[in-house]
């Protein structure tokens, strides 16, 4: 069985890699280069795939020779890129930013760039899912015993008898409910009054809410072309929210002299971190109370001490020239970062924002006196630009590139061991990960896709958008890099299928295939939409696009658990289990699902290679968190407090449990525990 399974391997394996990782590798597994020719189907496979459809995607290689795209025309915007960057570091790790003074961006990203608590972090289900209840409880401790949460009896077989099937999602807590009311500048956490939520309480009392969707990594996100699960938060930035293009009506405020401000529409593109920044800080799931704007968050920030409750390290490799050596936080206010980091025709003005009570806005002298709560300076108004760029330039430095993946393939053959080289020509062939998974990103989502760049000697060419067939081997047109794998019922959540907030389809072969005046953003139509198809796309195409989600970064995967959208699965090996056997919902998904998603047939040590070689993506700095992943401390909710079942009540609802995430400088610290590590 082992011989017949590594002689399946794809013979396009030999495009994919270096002659010579390929002859390491070769070598090592013990297979000569003739042996990878594939002559028969099995499922997961449609006849004449790879002359209809070629997989051009390359294999794995090293980070060391890449980085994030630069925004074009950045100082425009940006005059001092590291007073930015520390900015950016702040706002990141600042539990001020949260409604409650407690919930930050790194709240859900503390370890590895992704969440490792594993108490009360259960969502009901997917997106579409009207089912309220969550199966596991309110303030569940998750125990390896709940995974995978649809189980069968056999995992080589997903037809065998059903165990377990649980719709919840295992994501981030975020905020308890409560309703916005205002802000104080400078004050730590704005005022709300609490509202009860149906969902989210214990016998009454409010819990934090969970989110929907699994939490990613954040870690390489510099590299990604789209971000969030279903793709919302463009690669085009609009200065004020996710939505890109997709929203018309996004303005942010500029100076044409000091007594004269105008509202401009700005596009700034490679900047998709930049959308996805300045959308939790809203999200009721998980940032903000009900109803307040982000420049309710710039009127409360912008005179604020950053970092103000927390420590941050003397040596950290960004903030070390801020640090208040007599006290906790930065020896700073935002504003004075503002200034240093970013033009002046973006925060420097004589005159004010006056808002009215139907949302109306109008510019005004600067009064002698403090601004009244419906009063902004543009520093103010303008905080989501700053906060999304800062945040984006921030993340562009997060770029992991010295696992033993990359020594590999930087020449050093024994940076892998003999297991891991086995698991990588499983990667790159037999098993077909690397179909997906591509490039040294372990993502084709990523700005590499639209530059048709020369991998391995193999140029990419620039599609977005293509062909291939579905479960059923019926041809249809998709968005790279978003699949349907069968994770859960298509109808659950259907991720990168659905609409935006303006009726837009989120995929960009659904506005492709649609009538013109169908959707509501023509500026969509102007997007760099990558090479033509042969034929071109036609209105009313077949496509593929309902429960599909973006294809997530590799790297530093055994951190990041649990896996999937919705972290239905907590080890690698479930993770592994799951594509051996197909998926879970194949038959239901047919019409949707990635044809690729079949049945491997991979024998346990195969799968044991696999998962040592995804191992083998794991950087040693993210681990110790040492530059530049090293972070002030953090101060994080890890389930609440009860007695006997009971709820201790606080002002907001059930009394939160806090794990201490301490402050580490460039040299690292201690790893931090796990998912499911206790």
């Amino acid at each position: 069985m082992q011989e017949e399974r590594t002689n399946t391997m794809k013979s396009d394996v030999l495009r994919r890699m270096t002659a010579s990782t390929l002859a390491i590798a070769l070598s090592v597994v013990g297979l000569p280069a003739t042996a990878l020719a594939q002559d028969t189907l099995r499922e997961g496979e449609c006849a004449n795939a790879q002359e209809r459809f070629p997989d051009n995607n390359p294999g794995p290689g090293s980070l060391k020779s890449l980085r994030p795209l630069e925004i074009p025309a950045l100082n425009t915007y940006v005059r001092n890129r590291q007073a930015a960057i520390a900015m950016g570091k702040a706002l990141f790790w600042d539990m001020q930013v949260g409604s409650d003074g407690i919930q930050a961006c790194a709240s859900c990203h503390f370890r590895a760039g992704a969440d490792p608590r594993s108490i009360n972090q259960a969502n009901p289900g997917g997106a579409n899912n009207a089912n309220t209840t969550i199966n596991v409880g309110i303030n569940h401790q998750l125990t390896a015993a709940d995974f995978p949460l649809h189980k069968v009896a056999d995992p080589t077989n997903r037809n065998s008898q059903l165990l377990r099937d649980n719709d919840d999602v295992i994501s981030s807590q975020g905020v308890k409910t409560a309703r916005f009311l205002s802000v104080i500048p400078g004050f730590e956490r704005d005022f709300g009054v609490p509202q009860y939520d149906p969902v989210f309480n214990i016998h009454g009392f409010n819990a934090r809410r969970n989110e929907p969707r699994n939490t990613p990594t954040v870690i390489n996100t510099g590299f990604n072309r789209n971000l969030f699960w279903d793709g919302r938060a463009q690669t085009i930035f609009n200065g004020l929210n996710e939505h890109g293009v997709r929203d018309v009506n996004a303005k942010i405020l500029q100076a044409t002299g000091l007594n004269q401000l105008q509202a401009v529409k700005v596009r700034i593109d490679n900047a998709a971190f930049s959308s996805l920044a300045v959308g939790p800080p809203l999200s009721t799931n998980e940032m903000s109370f009900i109803g307040r704007d982000f420049y309710d968050i710039g009127k409360r920030l912008v005179s604020a001490k950053p970092l103000k409750n927390q420590r941050v390290a003397n040596d950290d490799s960004v903030l070390a020239t801020y640090v208040d050596r007599g006290d906790k936080g930065l020896d700073t206010t935002y504003r004075e970062m503002i200034e240093a980091a970013f033009q002046p025709q973006w925060w420097q003005s004589n005159q004010i924002v006056r808002k009215a009570t139907n949302g109306a806005i109008s510019f005004v002298a600067r009064p002698n006196r403090p601004l009244l709560a419906n009063e902004y300076t543009m520093s103010e108004y303008n905080f989501a630009l700053f906060f999304g760029l800062s945040m984006q330039l921030y993340a562009m430095t997060l770029v992991s590139d010295d696992s033993p993946v990359d020594r590999f393939y930087e020449g050093m053959s024994n940076a892998l061991t003999a297991q891991q080289i086995r698991g990588l020509a499983l990667f790159t062939g037999g098993a077909a990960c690397a179909a997906c998974h591509s490039g040294a990103e372990t993502t084709n989502n990523s700005n590499r896709i639209l530059l048709g760049t020369v991998v391995n000697g193999v140029r990419q060419p620039t599609e977005i958008m293509e062909r291939m067939f579905n479960g059923n081997c019926e041809v249809i047109a998709y968005d790279q890099s978003f699949y349907n794998i069968g994770v859960r019922p298509t109808a659950e959540d259907l991720g990168h299928g659905a609409n935006d907030p303006f009726g837009n389809p989120l995929a960009m072969i659904d506005i492709l295939t649609k009538p013109r005046n169908q959707i509501p953003s023509q500026e969509l139509f102007t997007l760099q939409a990558g090479n033509i198809a042969n034929p071109p796309f036609a209105i009313g195409e077949r496509t593929s696009t309902q429960g599909a989600f973006k294809v997530p970064s590799l790297r530093n995967i055994e951190l990041t658990a649990p896996y999937f959208h919705n972290g239905g699965q907590a080890t690698l090996r479930q993770a592994v289990e799951f594509y051996n056997r197909g998926g879970d919902f194949r038959e239901r998904n047919s019409a949707f699902i990635d044809f690729e998603i079949g049945k491997l047939n991979l024998t346990e040590p195969q799968i044991d290679d696999l998962v040592a070689f995804l191992k083998g993506l794991t950087d040693q700095r993210v681990v110790r968190r040492s530059a530049p992943f090293d972070h002030p401390q953090l101060f994080v909710p890890n389930g609440h407090k009860t007695i006997a079942g009971f709820p201790v009540p606080d002002l907001d609802g059930v009394k939160d449990e806090i794990l201490e995430i301490p402050a580490v400088g460039r040299s690292g610290g201690t790893p931090l525990k796990g998912f499911l590590e206790r």
